[in-house]
């Protein structure tokens, strides 16, 4: 589990070297703000695309922890399926690649098509490796929010991505950038980065 936050922390120090260049430019350089609102747009692209990525290794690793008998079995993981040649080649493995190595690249390939951003999508991707019933109330509590105030919080942080991702960023009915502003931007920002340490410290 530590590599997967070691990646997630490094990816957050990137995104904050990259508001420091944002801030010099705007600040000290006399940049127009609007000149460079493509650096703020990939600010919140890369947060929650480094929180998916989170999710995905920490899935991972837990899982392989499960079968390695290092972590208590969830129910979502007894109904992980696989295939008989993929079971095959669990069973017939020797000590290079072991067996766990034969299961991580079958998780990997499982998800790899995934993605693991909103809410729903991500307490389901978390029951694999989490005995919890109640995952949004735990992780609320954790973030000082209300279970309804931080899943609208995620999925609006994650409209406004899709929209820079998939359709430039531009009004659908006027065809003009959006504008997106600084202290926004740092709102997600810290919002996805508060969250994954809630995530971690949890499971």
């Amino acid at each position: 589990m530590l590599r997967a936050k070691t990646r997630f922390d490094d990816s957050f120090k990137r995104i904050r070297n990259q508001d420091s260049i944002y801030k010099h430019l705007v600040s000290t350089l006399h940049f127009p703000e609007k000149d460079i609102s493509d650096m703020l747009r990939s600010e919140v692209v890369y947060a929650v695309s480094s929180f998916d990525r989170f999710i995905h290794d920490i899935v991972k690793q837990g899982m392989v922890n499960i079968f390695m008998g290092n972590r208590p079995i969830t129910g979502a993981y007894s109904n992980f399926s696989i295939s008989l040649n993929q079971l095959q080649a669990i069973r017939i493995a020797g000590s290079i690649p072991p067996p766990q190595s034969i299961f991580e690249n079958i998780i990997i390939e499982k998800h790899k098509h995934l993605s693991f951003q909103e809410p729903n999508k991500v307490s389901e991707a978390l029951s694999l490796i989490w005995n919890e019933n109640y995952k949004w109330q735990k992780i609320a509590i954790c973030m000082g929010m209300t279970e309804n105030d931080l899943k609208t919080e995620l999925k609006n942080i994650v409209i406004r991505r899709n929209q820079i991702v998939h359709e430039g960023d531009l009004n659908i009915m006027t065809g003009q950038l959006q504008d997106i502003y600084y202290s926004d931007t740092v709102i997600s920002v810290d919002f996805i980065e508060k969250l994954g340490n809630c995530i971690f410290s949890l499971i």
